[in-house]
């Protein structure tokens, strides 16, 4: 890796992600949960790479499971468990549609709820499911010589594929036969190990308080009862404590940095709960301890990649957590719609405007002066590390520089991260001849039949990624010959003000590294039968939209949450 310049202007100033008039995806999962190895590809992408707990779970990603291990992922209050030997695609994950391949294996899915107009699409190699409930289905992808097999243990849920549209209600299994030809069956749905296991990991939302504080829209917010508390701060509303962290710690310290389209530079914590706050909300230091603000409640929070401002130190790296009410400015889109869904529950709706006017006119991709130009409260808990710790996706606390504080509070303050250029910011887990070769993300078998969506329906598939046919009833059925429309990211409220700061600070030079290429993944085993078009007519799609919860000023006292559920020894899992 070559040596990179001294200068600050030239260490933010390489190259950026994309910038886009439209919208990012708002809507991001997570792992959530991870027993042995999970390998992950992103769109376009030729080998797997080992995920960590917190890795974000976006459109375009897959993720596989070896055979000894078993993985979860939580989209919001949605749950996905991976059984051993399962690779999952994210086709489609947006605020109203949530569209996943399982070309192999299989999976759980507790479906929390689902508003109207919303779609839960899982497409599997002989046809497509739609849930249409809010419930908990158990799926098997099933392969040449064994069935596919949907059980329903709550909700309700609809097959199609070749010639079969089949209805399958609470406590049945459907079991696909066939390849060429598909047969149908009905059976008693049954748990297995997988099944018990998956409960296992399950939560009791109705057990917790953060409900009350953020919406369950929030991808992670399931784990802030567990690992700290709420209270209320003047001048900031309600606030969560971290209940046990290390001497001296600071948001954004623990964990590392990664590269992810469309966003670019990506924060992954390391603690469990280290999701939502450290992609949505804003950090104070608040009586001699951190608390993480969250601000006005947002039915649909849109996700950051991370909420901080960078500074330039020499040829090292520094960020520094935003505080309430500064105005986080994504070096991705210049999107206004965006920019203001992004910050609105931390920042008041004038000050928002005034930035996003500000940058109406302007030539460049720069942001305007006022957001370098901000107080920023927290610029004293900087964390500053060599460069190659920051592109080799190396842990950050070990490699932390001390940094005079003098030096921290005259450091120039950029929106951008530093535009350098990741290494091999990531290794590639152990690969067993089974692993599935690495393809496009929800890509159908070879021969499948790809139905397009008219525009404004809200399963409709992006252009050039098959799907399989919907139902004609269902909402996000695909009628032949239209195209794609763009998700639209909905409007949230308004919000809080800023905090003091926290110390920090000489510096050694960094010392650049280069980590090894991954290996190539193994190529796979893969040649399903074509999807046929379903029958001309169909029942309607009976959605279940429960209401948000209520947002009071005080949240009663939430009952007991337990301890963490049991994470039994992964076996091999065949449905019964």
């Amino acid at each position: 890796m070559r040596r990179l310049a001294v200068s600050i202007l030239a260490l933010f100033a390489i190259a950026v992600p994309a910038l886009a008039q439209e919208e990012p995806p708002a809507r991001v999962g997570r792992v959530s949960f991870l027993s042995g190895q999970l390998g992950f590809h992103a769109a376009g992408e030729t080998q797997w790479s080992a995920a960590a707990i917190n890795y974000p779970v976006a459109t375009g990603g897959s993720f596989w499971t070896d055979p000894q291990s078993r993985a979860e992922i939580r989209i919001g209050a949605q749950t996905i468990d991976l059984s051993n030997d399962t690779e999952v695609d994210i086709t489609r994950l947006n605020q109203q549609v949530m569209q996943i391949t399982v070309p192999q294996g299989r999976i759980n899915l507790h479906l929390r709820n689902l508003p109207e107009g919303n779609t839960v699409e899982i497409d599997i190699p002989r046809g497509g499911v739609w849930l249409l409930q809010p419930g908990i289905y158990d799926i098997a992808a099933g392969t040449q010589d064994q069935p596919s097999r949907i059980a329903v243990f709550e909700g309700s849920a609809r097959f199609v594929g070749g010639p079969i549209d089949l209805g399958i209600k609470t406590g049945d299994a459907a079991v696909i036969s066939g390849w060429d030809t598909l047969t149908a069956t009905l059976e008693r749905a049954t748990p297995d190990a997988f099944v018990e296991w998956s409960r296992s990991r399950d939560y009791h939302e109705q057990r917790l308080a953060a409900p009350y504080y953020v919406s369950p829209a929030m991808t992670g917010y399931e784990e802030l009862d567990e690992y700290g508390a709420w209270g209320s701060a003047p001048d900031y509303g309600e606030v969560w404590y971290p209940n046990s962290v290390p001497a001296g710690w600071a948001p954004y310290r623990e964990g590392h940095w990664v590269w992810i389209d469309p966003w670019g530079w990506t924060w992954v914590d390391d603690a469990p709960w280290g999701f939502a706050p450290f992609h949505y909300g804003r950090w104070a230091f608040i009586g001699q301890r951190w608390g993480w603000i969250p601000g006005r409640f947002v039915p649909q929070p849109v996700y950051a990649p991370a909420l901080v401002a960078f500074i330039g130190i020499g040829p090292a790296v520094g960020w520094f957590p935003l505080g309430p009410n500064e105005v986080y400015w994504p070096s991705y889109t210049r999107n206004p719609a965006y920019i203001r869904n992004l910050n609105i529950a931390n920042v008041s709706e004038a000050r928002i405007r005034n930035f996003t006017t500000a940058t109406g006119n302007r030539p460049t991709a720069s942001p305007p002066p006022q957001v370098v130009n901000q107080s920023f409260a927290n610029r004293g808990a900087a964390t500053v590390v060599p460069v190659q710790t920051f592109t080799n996706a190396a842990k950050v606390a070990p490699a932390a520089l001390h940094v005079a504080p003098q030096t921290l509070q005259q450091a120039p303050v950029s929106a951008r991260p530093p535009q350098v250029t990741p290494t091999a910011a990531r290794v590639a887990p152990a690969q067993p001849a089974a692993a599935p070769a690495a393809a496009a993300p929800g890509a159908h078998p070879a021969g499948a039949s790809t139905v397009t969506a008219p525009a404004g329906a809200p399963g409709a598939h992006p252009p050039g990624v098959s799907s399989a046919t919907a139902p004609p009833g269902a909402p996000g059925a695909h009628p032949p010959g239209a195209t794609v429309p763009s998700a639209a990211t909905p409007t949230p409220p308004a919000a809080a003000p800023a905090a003091p700061s926290h110390p920090a600070a000489a510096l050694p030079p960094p010392h650049p590294a280069a980590a090894p290429a991954a290996p190539p993944h193994p190529a796979a085993v893969f040649a399903p039968p074509p999807h046929q078009a379903p029958p001309p007519a169909a029942p309607p799609h009976p959605a279940a939209a429960p209401a948000a919860p209520p947002h009071p000023a005080g949240a009663p006292a939430a009952p007991p949450h337990g301890g963490p559920p049991g994470k039994g020894e992964p076996k091999q899992d065949e449905p019964k």
